[in-house]
């Protein structure tokens, strides 16, 4: 007989294996593409196609994380918006707020934080609002 498994368990297992690869494909991209154009005279588009190859991993990630959620039951996936909202609204305050500061100053930053804001924000409230739920 078959043994029957919760769906957020087997949604997670596979988005960990998932999530995995993409990210182990992404810094292997990531690598590789940073050797190329520092060991290579690219020019033009050639550096700008070798630049953004890392991105086709990130792709992956993305994939992983859609059907993560479209394979999680409805409580997992209520916890997962609350979190996302709270990270988007937080995360856009603080960009904001930096925003303003940057008027008096402080150096520009990278998008790239804003990303790590919202995953970073997204995490600490998952335990949080999953608490919630117990």
């Amino acid at each position: 007989m078959k043994r029957m498994e919760n769906p957020t368990t087997l949604a997670t297992y596979r988005y960990y294996w998932q999530f995995g690869f993409a990210m182990a494909a992404y810094v292997i991209m990531l690598f590789g593409s940073i050797a190329a154009i520092k060991h290579y005279d690219l020019t033009g588009g050639i550096e700008a196609a070798v630049a953004l190859i890392p991105v086709i991993p990130l792709v992956l990630v993305f994939a992983a994380i859609v059907r993560f959620f479209a394979t999680t039951d409805e409580l997992e996936r209520q916890i997962n918006i609350e979190c996302l909202a709270i990270a988007a609204g937080l995360t856009a305050l603080l960009a904001i707020t930096y925003y303003f500061l940057e008027g008096i100053g402080l150096p520009r930053v990278s998008a790239l934080w804003t990303f790590l804001a919202v995953m970073l924000i997204w995490g600490v409230a998952k335990c949080f609002v999953a608490r919630k739920y117990r």
